[in-house]
């Protein structure tokens, strides 16, 4: 399969909170293709990838797409901490304080990254970690990225202007499932 076939191929996956089904327009071949919700954009995949390269293609990753702090500048994160010793909910509000959108990326390609304002993040946040625990929310006016790990870590840290390592730029790690 190409990236092509594979980005966003299953949005029924996101939570059921942030998407709707409705009917598709008669050039299509579909009846019905999923949406976001209010405050929930899907991207088509050269939003993926543009967004991709400007956050989590900045810096070293492992295969399945979660950053490598130890490998990354210490003087670029703001705070780690684990999930229980933090109310996410208000990290998220004070992370993206003053943003009018945040992209969330997630460890599957077949789930198409959402652009959503921070009032659906907020609202949405604990659905998310229910059903897709490894995520990234990346804050494009802040240049900040924010990790929440599948073992419940959740990192903030600002985001290079350059990738640290050349060969990081823009490479898509994440698995096709």
């Amino acid at each position: 399969m190409t990236l092509e076939e594979v980005y966003g191929s299953k949005p029924d996956l996101l939570p059921r909170s942030m998407i709707r089904l409705i009917r598709a327009g008669q050039q299509g071949s579909r009846r019905t293709v999923w949406v976001g919700c209010e405050g929930v954009r899907l991207l088509d995949l050269s939003e993926h990838l543009l967004f991709e390269r400007q956050s989590l293609g900045r810096f070293p990753r492992d295969s399945d797409g979660s950053i490598v702090w130890r490998d990354a500048d210490d003087s670029l994160v703001v705070w780690s901490k684990e999930e229980d010793s933090i109310d996410l909910e208000n990290a998220i509000r004070d992370f993206a304080r003053g943003c009018s959108g945040l992209v969330i990326q997630w460890g599957s390609l077949a789930i198409p990254s959402v652009d959503v304002s921070q009032e659906a993040m907020v609202s949405h946040v604990a659905e998310i970690v229910d059903s897709i625990p490894e995520f990234w929310i990346y804050s494009s006016q802040d240049r900040l990225i924010m990790e929440h790990s599948f073992s419940g870590l959740v990192t903030v840290a600002r985001v290079p202007t350059e990738p640290s390592d050349p060969s990081l730029g823009g490479t898509e790690v994440f698995s096709a499932t």
